[in-house]
């Protein structure tokens, strides 16, 4: 089998620079919080007349804190190399945007069989949009000419 250069689908370039869109977005909320657990001290006591937000400046202040930013640079880290193997036809990579996505919808229809307070129209519209999207990118992972892109190989 010989490596041969395929053209990357318009999908693919799509899919790939979300994820690296979302990998720089979800590094900068983890940067942004740093940068807020620095200062929290103030805000607690001037924002503590407002119960919602001190509730959330308090967590923010816990060792929690330190956690959430982990996870959220790790994550966006992440997000980026995705998003660069897509976009370098990566096998690895498409199986990761498979499976993510699975994951995404399942974590989606979970949510929505949990009952809670929030309203049922948006939670049905939620569920409905996670399901959509979430057909559309395995569908289209799976079409013939994307598969070819990220395989890579010709008999």
């Amino acid at each position: 089998m010989t490596s041969t250069s395929f053209k990357r689908p318009l999908g693919v370039t799509i899919r790939g620079l979300l994820y690296l869109a979302e990998g720089a977005i979800t590094i900068l909320c983890g940067v942004l919080i740093l940068i807020t657990t620095q200062h929290l001290r103030v805000y607690l006591d001037n924002f503590a007349s407002i119960h919602g937000l001190s509730i959330f400046l308090k967590i923010l202040d816990s060792g929690f804190s330190y956690i959430l930013i982990t996870w959220l640079i790790l994550a966006g880290i992440a997000g980026i190399i995705i998003g660069i193997g897509i976009l370098q036809g990566k096998r690895w990579a498409w199986k990761i945007t498979i499976i993510q996505t699975l994951f995404s919808v399942s974590v989606g229809v979970i949510y929505f069989l949990f009952p809670d307070m929030t309203d049922t129209y948006s939670k049905i519209i939620g569920v409905m949009l996670e399901l959509t999207v979430g057909a559309v990118i395995i569908y289209y992972f799976y079409r013939p000419n994307v598969r070819l892109y990220f395989n890579r190989l010709t008999p």
